[in-house]
């Protein structure tokens, strides 16, 4: 049995519309009319994979398509162990990307995001530079980190996210000329503890109250940067909390559930 043609969750506060398509084809796809019609960060497209248990299409709420979505992941993913019975998923992503989902608790899920991209041809930026140093400056921001963990992300350090205002500095950073296919941008801040309070700009879409990829981006940065020195940490959002591990692969831990 499928799940519903639209179903509506959110992963630690990221909002998704999940439109399972693997039967038939969906009819509407103005996806930036559906994200506005259902107040939603991105509109999520399950199809059938030949390798996978379901290929996902991640729509934006402006409508663009990106690469991946951790915290859609962690849902659909959530889904698929739903609809098999099992604890134990796989999701095919655009460029043939692999993701492995596990059960991790009752409506908690793992996923493995996989290997970190770090070299400035693999963000991509659109010239060679320093990834853990970029030349990029704007207003109370300066000296971000660049990380693809499957999309680009920017990263600045700063001793209080509460004192950027991310919302009327982020627009430009996600259009910087140094990434040709824009960027999500990301404040952190670092707790005594070892945790990361983190405020995302997702392109595309704006400021959201979580992001998976950004928790994962973020903690790689802070360990490159030597911020960090344990291989796990917590990452506190508006939304909630996700848990990330980074050894080889990285792996984000986190709460999914359903909007009524």
């Amino acid at each position: 049995m499928m799940w519903q043609l639209s179903t509506k969750m959110h992963g630690t506060g990221n909002n998704f519309v999940i439109i399972d398509s693997r039967l038939a084809d969906h009819i509407n796809k103005d996806y930036k009319r559906i994200a506005n019609d259902s107040n939603c960060d991105q509109v999520i497209v399950v199809t059938n994979s030949n390798v996978a248990d379901c290929f996902m299409h991640i729509y934006n709420a402006d409508g663009s398509k990106v690469e991946t979505c951790g915290n859609a992941a962690r849902c659909v993913g959530y889904l698929i162990m739903l609809e098999k019975g099992t604890e134990y998923a796989t999701i095919e992503l655009m460029h043939e990307r692999i993701l492995e989902c596990f059960k991790a608790g009752n409506k908690s899920i793992k996923i493995n995001m996989g290997k970190p991209s770090l070299k400035w041809y693999e963000i991509p930026l659109s010239t060679e530079c320093d990834t853990l140093h970029l030349p990029i400056e704007l207003g109370v921001l300066k000296d971000p980190v660049a990380v693809n963990i499957g999309n680009p992300h920017m990263i600045f350090f700063v001793d209080s996210i509460d004192k950027v205002p991310l919302l009327n500095l982020a627009p430009q950073l996600e259009n910087h000329i140094l990434f040709p296919k824009k960027t999500n941008v990301s404040i952190a801040q670092i707790d005594k503890s070892g945790e990361i309070n983190l405020q995302v700009w997702e392109r595309g879409t704006g400021i959201t109250a979580s992001c998976g990829s950004a928790a994962c981006a973020a903690f790689v940065a802070s360990v490159l940067r030597g911020y960090i020195t344990a291989q796990q940490t917590s990452v506190n959002f508006l939304g909630g909390k996700l848990s990330i591990e980074w050894t080889d692969n990285v792996f984000m831990t986190g709460d999914v559930e359903f909007i009524q």
